[in-house]
């Protein structure tokens, strides 16, 4: 008898990953990538609006910007104004921040007695009608307000002033501004 050589011995393989191991390499590959769209949110707004996080003021003034901007119906012409346009404007409207305060009260006042109707069987139309007629009364009376003081302001904007004014307005409206050659 002939003692054949026996065949080499296979190399043991490698234990096969577990299923706590594949988890724990999914959970970090979606960390990773849920980490570096963060880092690519915050980088992009920082490029593309970082001009405009610096132009606004603290945040006290741009809670008290949006305030006056949304009782005074400005819209856009609130949002092309400047921190200092803001400055000026709160200083206008010293001697009405009463009355504008009193508006404010009262529009939320008819809100509360709409909330009721609104939820009292049966429907009231009438008072309704009538709750949204004051409301628009408070809200067109505010809006002449702010009118008025946003006019004074322009009026006494240097035409250079204006022309930035209306260049921040053309943005806002989604245009570049135009520059017009004198004809």
């Amino acid at each position: 008898m002939t003692d054949k050589p026996s065949p080499p011995a296979a190399a043991p393989e490698p234990p096969k990953p577990g299923r706590s191991a594949r988890l724990t390499r999914v959970l970090l590959v979606l960390s990773l990538g849920l980490n570096l769209a963060i880092i690519g949110l915050v980088l992009g707004v920082m490029v593309f609006h970082g001009d405009r996080y610096e132009e606004r003021a603290s945040k006290h003034d741009r809670r008290e910007g949006a305030r006056i901007e949304r009782d005074l119906g400005f819209g856009p012409y609130g949002r092309a104004l400047h921190r200092d346009d803001w400055e000026e404007l709160r200083s206008l409207l010293g001697p009405r921040r009463d009355a504008l305060r009193g508006k404010r009260e009262e529009l939320r006042g008819t809100f509360e007695k709409t909330l009721v109707v609104l939820r009292a069987e049966p429907f009231d139309r009438a008072e309704m009608q009538a709750q949204m007629a004051r409301q628009s009364v408070l809200i067109r009376e505010t809006a002449q307000i702010g009118q008025e003081v946003l006019l004074n302001h322009i009026e006494e904007m240097s035409p250079e002033e204006r022309a930035a004014f209306a260049d921040r307005l053309e943005r806002g409206l989604g245009r570049e501004p135009r520059r017009f050659k004198d004809r």
